[in-house]
């Protein structure tokens, strides 16, 4: 079969959860004998290489971020290059997944004309939603308001954006797809139906390979119990949340790395953290390349994923459990769905620091629990997160639609 794949961002080019994704897939995919292309976009030279076995082609993309909602419904510049690669290819089927911020929507139309079965893979809230979609209630309310819109949006927001992406997704869509439960039930609510949930996957053996002690020496950590919160760092992800909790827990060795990047907030975690007195005992390291971050997960007592938004679905959760490491996961969006609280790790409210803290506790200062929920985590992963899981599902509904359109 020829695969093409849409997607904003590709790795190395990329620091997202949605372009890591579309990246195992590929790789997944051309490992089975598809041949697979990619197209992504890059803010500098453009130009056409094969990684891995899979054909990536990159457009230049670069705007000012202010049109951001505008370009999500077309983006001019790319749509050429977009025509030109598909049609190079010939794909049996074209599957997009995050193309808000670059490719646009508009780039549906031009997979679509190729006469190929199209699908989508829903990743976040962004057919809908211009961010995170951080207006909700989390647990109660999923519903997008235009005037929720106009406020975080300001002078950006574009009053066409969801009519534009909806026309699009209607017409040019022949099969969703929702990566967890709760952005199904978000899609629903926002006149999405139908979507079907395919779990994101990881390689369950390659997670497991971490060498401990050389992330601890060369982070200085000798033998103290580390919490590791790998993410985009901000408050949504819970970089607050988490800091609050440490400075509560009872464990008066416990670490916290933030593995991530966003220089303007970076200076303020550090500043919180010193205001609490837990300044030496907050790591933030930058980026972690995926070796470093095996690694990572090998020495930590604990993954957090206290996301203060809902969450649609956090891969660090189920890269750690493949691991073999515990999880405390938000209980907002998609961690209850990954996580049974007490089982292989804890559910918390992002909001609660002192619950936060109280399972931190929990897990540091029990290794014997600690093994167990590792243990337990582990088991759930293979049984329920393997990637060729992911891959199994995904060829066979490409497969069902193809065959539905004759």
């Amino acid at each position: 079969m020829r695969i093409a794949l849409l997607a904003d961002t590709y790795p190395p080019l990329n620091r997202g959860g949605a372009g890591i994704v579309v990246e195992r897939l590929a790789r997944a995919f051309a490992a089975r004998g598809h041949r697979v292309c990619v197209v992504a976009t890059t803010a500098e030279r453009p130009g056409v290489c094969t990684q891995d076995g899979v054909r990536v082609h990159r457009l230049r993309s670069r705007y000012p971020e202010r049109f951001r909602n505008t370009a999500a419904m077309a983006n001019p510049q790319l749509l050429g290059g977009v025509r030109r690669a598909l049609r190079a290819f010939r794909p049996d089927v074209v599957h997009a997944h995050n193309v808000h911020q670059h490719l646009s929507f508009a780039a549906l139309r031009e997979a679509d004309d190729l006469g190929a079965p199209v699908l989508y893979t829903a990743h976040d809230y962004l057919l809908f939603c211009c961010i995170k979609f951080i207006c909700t209630g989390g647990t109660v309310d999923f519903r997008q308001r235009w005037f929720n819109c106009a406020k975080c949006q300001r002078f950006r927001w574009n009053p066409a954006r969801n009519a534009v992406i909806r026309r699009q997704v209607e017409r040019r869509v022949d099969h969703l797809f929702a990566i967890s439960r709760a952005l199904q039930t978000a899609l629903r609510a926002n006149g999405y139906g139908g979507a079907e949930v395919v779990y994101n996957g990881v390689d369950l053996d390659w997670w497991r390979q971490g060498d401990a002690a050389a992330f601890r020496a060369a982070h200085g950590l000798d033998d103290a119990p580390l919490a590791l919160l790998a993410a985009r760092v901000s408050r949504e992800k819970g970089a607050e949340a988490a800091i609050h909790a440490l400075a509560r827990s009872s464990h008066p060795q416990l670490r916290l790395l933030i593995a991530g990047e966003n220089p303007r907030y970076t200076p303020k975690l550090r500043r919180l953290a010193r205001e609490l007195g837990v300044g030496r005992r907050l790591l933030l390291p930058g980026w972690l390349s995926p070796q470093e971050l095996r690694n990572a997960y090998a020495a930590a007592a604990v993954t957090l994923a206290p996301s203060t938004y809902p969450d649609p679905f956090n891969l660090t959760l189920i890269e750690s459990m493949a691991a073999g490491r515990p999880v405390i996961a938000s209980a907002l969006g998609a961690g209850p769905e990954i996580v049974a609280d007490g089982a292989w790790g804890y559910v918390v409210d992002p909001a609660d620091a002192a619950a936060l803290a109280d399972r931190l506790d929990l897990i540091a200062a029990n290794p014997d629990r600690a093994a167990r929920l590792g243990a337990a985590g582990r088991r759930r992963a293979v049984e329920a997160f393997g990637l060729p899981r992911q891959v199994d599902r995904t060829l066979a509904r490409y497969q069902a639609v193809q065959s539905a359109l004759g």
